[in-house]
């Protein structure tokens, strides 16, 4: 093979290369557009409070690499976990489905409706699967009355879901073993989901083609040699 065809090869290879690997673009779920700031959820925590508050979503694809809630706790010290689950959405209601696929705990601390991110160190999701991401207290003996961010209605952007709560007294176990409360609730929270970016399935067809060709063309250039 020429020095001259073998550049060209090489350099047609690293195009496709290029092209391929370039990733789609994020997708992120962001509803706080629709949010003026201020309009509120309450009251969230422990004692005579809801003890957890979360929003269905469907994957995109992908990876979650984070989360963000808005949480006002008027100067008190929560503690509670960040989680994602698989979500049940049943005629009789819905529910939180299997183990956490994500669970951290955290200590929530804040005098306005201010923004929380939780890291999931990038957590592959099923494409098209209906999850939820939620904030539920360590027990019931947490600080009662804080506020969330929500939107006055859903929100209907492409992969949100809805506000969605349950009065499981800080006992997690009930989180997949019951029906959560109030399912009928027409909100979205104000809250944000941004998902890591995934290759285009065209553009990995275009590499696998390329490197197809490629491949050929040195074993026509093998032939013609020998």
């Amino acid at each position: 093979m020429s020095i001259q065809r073998l550049s060209l090869n090489v350099s047609l290879a690293a195009i496709l290369m290029g092209a391929a690997l370039a990733p789609a673009h994020a997708v992120v779920i962001d509803t706080t557009s629709l949010w003026e700031g201020t309009n509120p959820v309450r009251h969230f925590g422990g004692s005579s409070s809801t003890a957890t508050y979360g929003e269905t979503f469907f994957a995109p694809g992908g990876a979650l690499k984070n989360f963000t809630f808005f949480i006002n706790t008027f100067g008190k010290s929560i503690a509670a976990s960040a989680r994602i689950y698989a979500w049940s959405d049943q005629p009789n209601g819905g529910s939180a489905v299997g183990k956490a696929l994500f669970d951290r705990t955290v200590t929530l601390n804040s005098n306005s409706l201010q923004s929380f991110t939780f890291h999931t160190g990038g957590l592959a999701l099923s494409k098209n699967a209906s999850y939820v991401a939620l904030l539920t207290v360590k027990d019931d003996a947490q600080p009662s009355g804080s506020y969330w961010g929500m939107l006055p209605r859903r929100s209907g952007l492409p992969y949100d879901g809805k506000f969605v709560f349950y009065n499981n007294n800080g006992d997690s176990f009930r989180l997949t073993n019951s029906t959560w409360d109030g399912l009928s609730w027409p909100n979205s929270l104000a809250w944000k989901a941004t998902f890591n970016d995934v290759p285009e399935p065209a553009s990995m067809a275009l590499l696998g083609m390329g490197l197809f060709g490629l491949m050929a063309s040195r074993r026509r250039s093998k032939s013609a040699q020998a």
